[in-house]
């Protein structure tokens, strides 16, 4: 079953596709899309269990090798020739396991938010595997607000005021727990290969954007720090999600840099 996709602007602009994360949907990039749509031909794209791509998660196989199969079907749906690809956190993981293994030469620039490179130790690996199989339990099996709850308890989350996380919890109250489950699953930080490798030898243009008040990211862009082709940008007031934090700054850093 093909993946969701939604388009705006003109398509003899250049062309960007963005790829959401983890419980959401194209539509979380709405407000950046509207900054850029006269400037952007903008795709963004409905990641397996989520939004109108509710039900691919169920045939999942080879996680990651499967979501970059269907990205590269939709991209051809649409006839696209060049792009620069933006994925923000579980998106941003799948962006750049596409662009490590895909060899897809109409990839020109990978932007990267507040996303993990991957971990390169089979044990550590093997406790994350198991803590995402913890929550895949809980999205299974209990009531999606309850889990959405506990979900946004986590640390990462600290920066969002209990009204934001509020509104966020109503505005994913609409997932399906047990297609989350499937996709938590299959695209685990567990199973993700480590990139940095990939990262300190490819010529691809890279811009990796972290907020200043998001710890374990920005702990995470220091290894990225002085590697050729890698751009390392701080947005210092904005925390885990700087898209929906300020979608204003960041398309600013769009256009100065993907245009």
């Amino acid at each position: 079953m093909p993946l969701y996709k939604q388009q705006q602007g003109c398509s003899n602009n250049p062309t960007l596709v963005f790829l959401h994360g983890f419980l959401g949907n194209s539509s979380d990039w709405n407000e950046t899309i509207n900054l850029l749509n006269n400037d952007f031909h903008c795709i963004s794209i409905d990641l397996p269990g989520h939004g109108a791509s509710v039900t691919t998660a169920s045939s999942l196989q080879d996680g990651f090798n499967h979501c970059h199969g269907l990205i590269k079907d939709a991209l051809s749906d649409l006839n696209v020739q060049q792009y620069s690809l933006i994925g923000y956190s579980l998106g941003g993981r799948i962006a750049l396991d596409y662009a490590r293994t895909q060899n897809d030469d109409r990839l020109k620039t990978l932007l990267l938010e507040s996303s993990h490179t991957g971990l390169n130790d089979e044990q550590t690996k093997e406790r994350r595997f198991m803590q995402d199989h913890s929550w895949a339990k809980k999205f299974a099996t209990q009531s999606i607000i309850e889990s959405l709850y506990e979900w946004y308890d986590q640390d990462i989350f600290s920066d969002l005021s209990d009204g934001k996380k509020e509104m966020i919890i109503s505005k994913r109250a609409d997932n399906y727990g047990v297609s989350l489950a499937n996709m938590l699953l299959a695209t685990s930080l567990g199973k993700q290969t480590d990139a940095l490798p990939y990262l300190q030898q490819t010529e691809l243009t890279v811009h990796y954007c972290f907020g200043g008040k998001d710890k374990k990211f920005k702990n995470v862009s220091a290894q990225l720090n002085n590697l050729k082709h890698i751009n390392v940008v701080e947005f210092e007031k904005a925390g885990h999600n700087i898209h929906q934090h300020d979608a204003q700054h960041f398309a600013q850093f769009i256009l100065q840099n993907l245009r």
